[in-house]
């Protein structure tokens, strides 16, 4: 990934800013240490999707490898060196991880830490995930302003043609169990 970027970064390529190119991760810890330790210039978001380290569990399998509070850290690692807002991905969930705790979670473990919370709706093709109603989101937003960061919610396009956040995998998995026997 950082090879792309620095192609797309390149004046001898597409001559794009460092600062507007962001490498995301799902949140792997040694990488995380490993690209702050190496000093990239381009900004990193993090999918953190719930501060409650069971709910992140089921939501996202990496937290069994790489636990919330060692994520957390590095990214306030990050965040130091950098001295730079580090964006955190929090896909939104009606009904899962867009309640009153989920947000005192989130403002607990954000807390003294510079952030951008990029609000993205659920995209899953198996519809067993929904995104959050107008309603529940306001009312998370609500929630979080104690945290007093940027809080945004990030358009995520594609859906017409099962390519926006999330969706591929899903898509994928809807085919595998159709063909399923």
């Amino acid at each position: 990934m950082i090879a792309a970027a620095d192609i797309l970064s390149d004046p001898s390529g597409f001559a794009i800013d460092k600062k507007a190119i962001t490498i995301s991760t799902a949140g792997i810890v040694p990488a995380i240490r490993r690209y702050t330790a190496e000093r990239h210039r381009y900004r990193l978001a993090i999918s953190l999707t719930s501060a409650i380290e069971d709910k992140r569990r089921r939501l996202m399998p990496i937290e069994r490898k790489h636990p919330l509070s060692e994520l957390l850290d590095a990214a306030r690692a990050h965040a130091e060196a950098t001295r730079a807002r580090i964006t955190l991905e929090y896909v939104t969930i009606s009904g899962v991880n867009v309640g009153e705790d989920d947000a005192r979670a989130l403002i607990d473990r954000l807390a003294g830490m510079r952030v951008r919370l990029n609000l993205i709706d659920v995209n899953d093709a198996t519809s067993r995930y929904l995104p959050p109603t107008a309603e529940e989101l306001a009312r998370f937003r609500e929630w979080l302003a104690p945290l007093g960061q940027p809080i945004v919610r990030r358009y995520s396009g594609g859906k017409d043609v099962a390519a926006a956040c999330g969706m591929l995998a899903a898509d994928q998995l809807v085919r595998e169990r159709v063909r399923a026997p």
